[in-house]
C-alpha cells in the first residue's frame, strides 16, 4: 500500500468488530481524507461516507483484506461514516486527515 502523508491525524476509528456499524461523523475540513480498511472473512463489506460516497469491497475467508483511499473532498459538510458488513466479516477501520 502507498504511504500517507506524513502529519496527518486520525479523525474516525472503530474495531476490530463484526457486522455493521455507524461509526461516527468526520467535520468538514479542506484536507484530503485517508480511509484504511481491513477486514476478515467471507462476505461484502461497504463503507458508507454520508451523504455521496461508497466505497463496496469483497472480503476472503482466513485472509485479511486491507484497503486504503485517498478522498480528495474540497470543502464540504460533516460526513457521516457508516460500515455494512455481515456478521461473518470482522473489520478495522480508520479515517486520517
Amino acid at each position: 500500500m502507498p504511504g500517507m502523508d506524513a502529519g496527518t491525524k486520525t479523525v474516525l476509528k472503530a474495531g476490530p468488530r463484526k457486522g455493521s456499524m455507524v461509526v461516527g461523523d468526520i467535520p468538514p475540513g479542506k484536507d484530503e481524507l485517508w480511509v484504511l480498511f481491513n477486514c476478515r472473512g467471507e462476505g461484502k463489506a461497504e463503507i458508507i461516507l454520508e451523504p455521496g460516497y461508497n466505497i463496496p469491497f469483497a472480503c476472503l475467508d482466513n485472509l485479511i483484506s486491507p484497503i486504503m483511499n485517498r478522498l480528495d473532498l474540497g470543502q464540504r459538510k460533516t460526513l457521516t461514516v457508516r460500515i455494512q458488513a455481515p456478521d461473518s466479516v470482522e473489520w478495522a477501520l480508520r479515517v486520517t486527515r
